[in-house]
């Protein structure tokens, strides 16, 4: 039987930087990525306008200029900007320490340097 890939359930606890839940969840996120390179997000708990605006913002991070989306960049494979000639529908940001406050605050500033606090 194959793999099941994992579902990890976002909560408002788990989205908030402050609750202890966030931790938990961003470990579990990161062994999910690690392990499987995705998961399954289970967004019954999240409110309906969370999810429209977690959607809305990435829309302005897509949109950036190329060589703005390249300032994110890592010798870590899987992390910084990727951008493939041979899936021209595929775009990827990778977080080196993702699940830090820090690092989420680094990367939104490295690509928004006017400020965009609604980002991270």
């Amino acid at each position: 039987m194959p793999p099941q890939l994992p579902v990890i359930t976002f909560d408002v606890e788990a989205l908030n930087p402050s609750n202890p839940a966030w931790l938990s969840t961003s470990h579990v996120v990161r062994r999910a990525l690690e392990e499987y390179g995705c998961f399954v997000l289970s967004t019954k708990k999240i409110p309906w306008d969370l999810r429209e605006t977690m959607f809305e913002l990435s829309k302005d991070l897509f949109l950036l200029p190329i060589e703005t989306k390249t300032k994110n960049c890592s010798k870590i494979l899987g992390f910084g900007y990727g951008n493939y000639s041979s899936l021209p529908l595929f775009e990827s940001f990778g977080i080196e320490d993702g699940a830090t406050l820090e690092a989420t605050r680094s990367f939104t500033h490295l690509l928004f340097p006017s400020g965009n606090d609604a980002f991270w």
